[in-house]
């Protein structure tokens, strides 16, 4: 596969060298190595972090175990067998291993949640258990999870002193993003609003009154102008034009991580000795595994190199 060669003088050399060019080349061992790398460099990242810092810089690399667990959930909910599950999930920088396997090992959904009973998730999975698992399924579950992990992070972030407004600014922002593709895809499934509401996370820069009014609004391009006039508003503005071409949310989602992208590296450009630095660089990390992911999958179902780049997210560029 031609996307491995180019990786040889790059710092994947270490990971991806044993793989043999030579025949069918299997896409799950290649994303095994992605993985490897992300885990020792977000651990390497939190050995040279400050330790009055390493709270909060750990609680945003746990995104890692959040996915992990809506992956062994999901491998519960459709019985997948365990090796191949481990074989898609991350190694943790933060859960030890033997908590990670122990996680890994629940037969059941109740067991896993007995795993997490002491965590900051027990509570809210415990409730989307009870309350909407019979009729929604596994998908309640993760949504659950990801409206703990983040209200959580909020918190630790609001709580801070030293590097708030960095933290804020960021963090916040990605929130913000969050939310605008959250209330457009379940628009798109026509849910309600008391729905969409009940699953949003904290928002930074959208104040109540537009929550309120994208959660309420008529339909997705109703819903965008109710930002409009937010720094999201051009990048909504743009997205929404492919949306009514193609009627996919892709590239306003795509548009979005990408002005996500240029917000972290504008702030780190400007206050480079400050978190906004490694924050930046676990975004853009996440960025080119991701990218590299789907050159991979891609290029091995045989999709034209032109299609491939058009999926593909962009670094951003910074203006002096």
């Amino acid at each position: 596969m031609r996307s491995l060669t180019s990786l040889e003088d790059t710092e994947y050399q270490h990971y991806i060298g044993g793989i043999s060019l030579e025949g069918k080349i299997e896409v799950e061992e290649i994303e095994e190595y992605l993985n490897l790398f992300l885990r020792d460099h977000y651990q390497e990242l939190l050995e040279i972090i400050p330790e009055e810092r390493k709270d909060v810089m750990e609680k945003i690399i746990g995104i890692i175990d959040v996915r992990n667990f809506k992956g062994i959930m999901t491998g519960i909910s459709k019985e997948i067998p365990k090796e191949e599950l481990k074989r898609v999930l991350v190694p943790s920088s933060t859960l030890p291993e033997e908590k990670f396997e122990m996680l890994l090992s629940a037969e059941t959904i109740d067991k896993l949640l007995d795993y997490l009973e002491g965590s900051d998730y027990y509570d809210a999975i415990s409730e989307a258990l009870e309350k909407r698992y019979e009729e929604e399924g596994v998908y309640s579950l993760i949504r659950a999870l990801d409206k703990a992990y983040y209200g959580t992070l909020w918190e630790d972030v609001m709580g801070k002193k030293a590097q708030l407004s960095v933290l804020k600014n960021i963090i916040g922002t990605k929130l913000d993003m969050m939310n605008i593709k959250l209330i457009m895809r379940l628009k798109r499934e026509e849910a309600q609003a008391e729905t969409i509401a009940e699953l949003l996370v904290p928002s930074y820069r959208l104040s109540d009154e537009i929550i309120k009014e994208m959660t309420v609004a008529e339909s997705i391009q109703s819903a965008a102008e109710a930002a409009s006039d937010t720094i999201y508003g051009p990048t909504l503005r743009e997205g929404l034009r492919q949306f009514e071409k193609t009627g996919s949310l892709f590239q306003v989602e795509k548009a979005l991580d990408e002005q996500f992208l240029k917000i972290c590296r504008e702030i780190s450009v400007g206050q480079p000795f400050t978190l906004a630095s490694p924050l930046t660089y676990i975004y853009l990390l996440e960025t080119e595994v991701r990218n590299l992911r789907i050159v991979t999958r891609l290029k091995a179902e045989g999709v034209e190199p032109s299609r491939i780049k058009n999926t593909l997210l962009r670094k951003p560029e910074i203006e002096f």
